[in-house]
């Protein structure tokens, strides 16, 4: 049953049943508030998840940036230096592929001082068989004046022009052979002097230079090779070796200078035989020269003879019907010689051009042998000791290569990673890359090879050190070579 009291409220008071009933609205109001706040709590605690969530990415992301950072500037740094090392050895391949050009060159160059030492004694044994023949020419022809005076005169010219060939020829051997300061010599010391610089130690230097020049932070040199490069080439030591030079010197000169220089000549005058021999040529005197250019035997000294005589044909005996030739008249004669301080000699050693022939002519041409007043006769060096591919030695004699490894390194911490450049601090920070030897290493291999250039005359050359066909490229490294590094760098 419904009751019709107003309530009573707090100090007596009666309240009516509008305000008692706005009163439990604004209570019931009040729990309905709390009701909705109590629902909306889980929503407030999936936010805080999502907050460390967020905050674990950004950490992991950060990370995962550095080590992405780190690693492509481990991989920018190991390829310029893989490129650098690449630019040392083929630099390297190159310097020893000119040092054997250079050789080459040399050799060459020594072969055209020994032709030039060779045409000069030539020219001046020649000059002087010239002015002692239109000497005696003039001579002969004194009975007839006119003819006389003419070859008086040319006689006079030939004696200025055999004074200006000696001395020309005596200041061309010195210049070129001479024992200290010719230019044969200096070619032979530079050789010595280059050959060095080709080799491991030298070739440091140039990979080094390379690799400074790419980047100041790197550093490069030639790896040993256990001798290999010193037993590519040798020097001429021995006779036999220089005998070798010998020969291209021998083949290189001219078909004057190399002689023989001969000719004869069948003169209108009858000779002692004529008549008395079936060989007809037997009845008349005959002009025979005879001359030549030569190496003695201890290769120290080039000499060279002329000579001219009329031979006649007399009969062996009274009761013999057979002839022989004499020599009855020499006319001309001449000798010179380029011999060093310690060989000079006053004869000739041998028989250059068949002089014996001429055998009166000849004892008079070796008393003109020396250069009297005229000392750069004597100070020829004789045939020099230059360098040649050690062919007994080598794996492959006909196209031989001479091989360069090269190492090039960066310290660690020139390679710009984040723990390098201090990126993030505390649980933030990377650990550092781990090299070998604390440091970044590339290698490569320059091989120096034989090979007619593009657009030479085809045909087969092989290698040696008088052609300069020497060229580089790189090379893939040998088994052999990436054992020796990995032990070298480990």
């Amino acid at each position: 049953m419904a009751s019709n009291r107003n309530p009573i409220g707090p100090g007596g008071q009666i309240r009516s049943g509008r305000e008692s009933q706005d009163r439990g609205d604004h209570v019931g109001g009040r729990f309905g508030r709390r009701g909705r706040l109590g629902h909306r709590r889980p929503a407030a605690v999936q936010r805080g998840q999502a907050l460390v969530l967020a905050l674990v990415l950004m950490f992991s992301g950060l990370l995962a940036l550095y080590f992405l950072f780190s690693v492509g500037q481990v991989a920018a740094s190991k390829q310029r230096l893989t490129n650098t090392a690449d630019a040392a050895a083929y630099s390297t391949a190159v310097w020893r592929a000119r040092v054997l050009n250079f050789q080459a060159y040399s050799n060459r160059a020594i072969v055209a001082q020994e032709v030039a030492v060779a045409q000069a004694v030539t020219l001046t044994s020649w000059a002087k068989y010239f002015e002692q023949f239109m000497l005696n020419a003039s001579r002969i022809a004194s009975v007839f004046p006119p003819l006389g005076a003419i070859l008086s005169a040319a006689a006079e010219v030939a004696e200025y022009a055999r004074e200006l060939t000696e001395w020309t020829a005596a200041t061309e051997i010195e210049w070129r052979a001479g024992t200290d300061l010719g230019y044969k010599a200096l070619l032979q010391r530079s050789q010595e002097v280059l050959y060095r610089s080709a080799d491991s130690f030298g070739l440091g230097a140039v990979a080094n230079e390379v690799a400074r020049a790419n980047d100041p932070a790197f550093f490069a040199f030639a790896l040993g090779d256990d001798g290999a490069y010193a037993r590519f080439s040798r020097r001429y030591e021995t006779d036999e070796d220089r005998r070798r030079l010998q020969g291209v010197v021998t083949d290189s000169l001219s078909s004057f200078v190399g002689g023989p220089r001969t000719g004869d000549v069948r003169l209108p005058l009858p000779s002692g035989c004529t008549g008395l021999s079936t060989d007809f040529d037997h009845w008349f005197q005959w002009w025979r020269r005879r001359g030549g250019t030569e190496m003695s035997p201890d290769l120290e000294r080039w000499e060279a003879a002329d000579t001219g005589s009329i031979h006649d044909y007399r009969r062996r005996g009274f009761f013999s019907s057979g002839c022989r030739g004499s020599e009855i008249l020499p006319l001309g004669w001449g000798a010179a010689q380029a011999s060093s301080p310690d060989h000079t000699y006053a004869g000739l050693h041998g028989d250059p051009g068949g002089t014996s022939t001429n055998g009166a002519a000849t004892a008079m041409a070796e008393s003109t042998v020396t250069g009297e007043g005229h000392e750069g006769f004597e100070r020829y060096s004789g045939i020099e000791r230059v360098r040649e591919l050690d062919y007994a030695v080598l794996s492959n004699a006909t196209f031989p290569t001479s091989q360069v490894v090269v190492l090039a390194r960066a310290e660690a911490n020139s390679v710009r990673t984040a723990p390098v450049l201090k990126l993030g601090a505390g649980s933030m920070r990377l650990a550092d890359e781990r090299f070998a030897g604390d440091r970044l290493w590339a290698m490569a291999v320059g091989e120096v090879y034989f090979r007619r250039p593009p657009g030479a005359p085809a045909r087969n050359e092989y290698a040696s050190l008088y052609s300069p066909y020497w060229q580089a490229r790189l090379a893939e490294p040998s088994d052999a070579q990436r054992a020796a590094v990995m032990a070298y760098v480990h």
